[in-house]
Formats: C-alpha cells, structure tokens, sequence
C-alpha cells in the first residue's frame, strides 16, 4: 500500500488557527478545502438558497402546475445508491408538499442495467408515458439523454431533468436535451456554488424551491408548510455513497442528515439497513453509510432491480 500525503495550505491552517481551531484540526481541515471557520458550522440557514441553482425556479413552477392540476409525475431513477436515495427522496417530498396541496400522482421506473443501459432513452419514455404519466422527471441522469428527452417530448411529456453529470461536449460546445427544464450546478451558465453536489443533493434543492413556489401561490404559509428535513437522512445517504466532495454544502447536508440518523428520525427502510449491517443508528457515522448501507443498496441495481432498493426506502411500514 502506497500512502500519498495530502497536503496542507499554511496560511488556510492558520487561519483557522486565528479563529480559535485547535492546531491539529486546523491542519486536518485546511487539508480537506476548509479554508473559514464559518464553514464548519452546518446550521442548514448557511446553505445557499436554491434561488441560486439554474432551472431550479423554472422546476418548482413546473411541479407546482402538476401539483395543483392533479396530474400523474413519472420519475426516472438511476440504479445506484444515489439514483435510489433522490428518487425516493423525490417520492416522499412531492407526497408531503402534494398532500398539502391537493396532490397528484407519482409513479417511478428505474432501468434495468444489463436490458435498458444508463439514463432515460426513447424505451423508457413509453414505459412513463405507459403509466399515465403528465411530467417525466429524471433524477441523478438525464443531462446525456438527448434521444431520451426528444421522444418524452414527442410523446407529450413535459420533462424535468435534475442531474449532476457533466453534459455531451460535441467540437468544444456542451450539448443539452432541448424543450425541457434542467437543474444541474454543473450545466454552462449555473452559479450554484458547490458544483459536486449529488444527484440526491440536487432533487433535494428542486424540492425546497417547490416549496417556496407553492408557498408563494399561497397554498401554506411559513407556519403551516410541509417539512423537508426529515429527508436529510436520504440526503446524505445518497451523498456519501457517491463519493462526491465534501465541500460546504455537502459537509452541512451530511452532517445534518447523520445528526437525524443518530436520533433515529429516518424512513423504516433506512433503520432497517443499518440493522440489518450491525450499525447502531445512535452512532452512525459517513463510513457505516458508505461501507455497510451503500452497497446493500447497490446490490439490488447489480443483482436484481434497484425497484427493491427504492421500495425500500419509500415505504413507511418497519
């Protein structure tokens, strides 16, 4: 085994030395791209707000639309742990803000790895569109599935791609799905500050500004408003399991969903992996996430269909 130091930035370290950070924990943080104090605080109010992700307004009107016309939403899910945790994470969030609307309903596929391949193609479309399906919405794909979003068109779909891959790149110019909604920090134009969040991460955001735009069409107010936080725990799942980086937003993301974990506020499927791995959930930590519920999760796209690993996480039935 070859060990490659990481290395560590003086001035950040002692920065954070400057700001009452103990001497080894500055360096260990300046190691991992801390470089304020303030980013070590997780408090959720020092997240960006989703007005400053790119689509995300134009998705939360879309939503909102489907929504409030009771129309049928159809989500396209990708196969891994992070496909898994934001579809399930979208199920239960447009259930909690359709409740309290008046509702529509939401359907998912997940593609089969070996028959259908990555991503939403002209095939899955039919499959949304065979579900009575008004609005497809893609999570964690979708930004490469150009064929894909044509047909979902054709076929009289409104599409919402959340994604955070990197777009087609054809003779120096990025290529997007045309006449379509897209959220991805990483599409050319967006100034969302943290670029590596998760396809979960993202989904999460869609929702929060769903929230916003129905409580800005007066359908609850501030008070009254459906809580979100309870799918932190799906979020930082999702997040670790993709490996992403744990800049300040997916520090703060993670941080909040471990803090639920451990008080056991989480989806039944969840406390069951974690059970079911010997981790107890009171001392939950990023690598029981990574290395005990990730891959059982993962199994179930590799071996079988990733709709069991959703089921799983979607139902509230222990």
């Amino acid at each position: 085994m070859k060990l490659t130091p990481r290395p560590t930035p003086a001035r950040a370290a002692w920065a954070l030395q400057q700001a009452g950070i103990a001497p080894l924990l500055a360096r260990l943080y300046a190691a991992r791209g801390v470089t304020d104090a303030r980013e070590l605080d997780d408090d959720l109010a020092h997240l960006p707000p989703p007005t400053t992700l790119r689509g995300a307004q134009e998705a939360a009107e879309l939503l909102a639309d489907a929504l409030q016309h009771g129309h049928t939403i159809g989500i396209v899910a990708d196969y891994d742990c992070d496909g898994a945790t934001a579809c399930a994470t979208a199920w239960r969030g447009l259930h909690a803000l359709g409740a309290a609307v008046g509702g529509a309903r939401v359907r998912y596929v997940v593609p089969d790895r070996a028959r259908d391949g990555y991503g939403l193609t002209p095939a899955l479309a039919e499959r949304v569109r065979a579900l009575g399906a008004d609005v497809l919405l893609t999570v964690d794909n979708g930004i490469a599935s150009l064929d894909g979003v044509a047909h979902a068109r054709a076929l009289g779909l409104q599409v919402l791609i959340t994604d955070h891959h990197l777009p087609l790149v054809h003779n120096g110019q990025p290529r997007l799905p045309q006449d379509c909604v897209i959220v991805n920090p990483n599409q050319p134009g967006c100034g969302f500050p943290s670029k590596a969040l998760a396809g979960v991460g993202v989904m999460f955001y869609v929702l929060l500004a769903l929230r916003a735009e129905l409580r800005r069409r007066g359908c609850f107010d501030a008070v009254a408003q459906p809580r979100l936080d309870g799918l932190l725990p799906l979020v930082a799942l999702g997040t670790v399991a993709d490996v992403v980086r744990l800049d300040a937003v997916n520090r703060r993301l993670v941080a909040q969903g471990l803090r639920r974990i451990r008080a056991g506020a989480m989806p039944p499927g969840l406390a069951a992996l974690l059970a079911v791995a010997g981790r107890p959930a009171a001392r939950a930590t990023t690598a029981d996430l990574g290395f005990a519920v990730a891959p059982r999760l993962n199994a179930a796209g590799r071996l079988r269909d990733m709709a069991l690993g959703i089921d799983c996480l979607i139902t509230d039935d222990p």
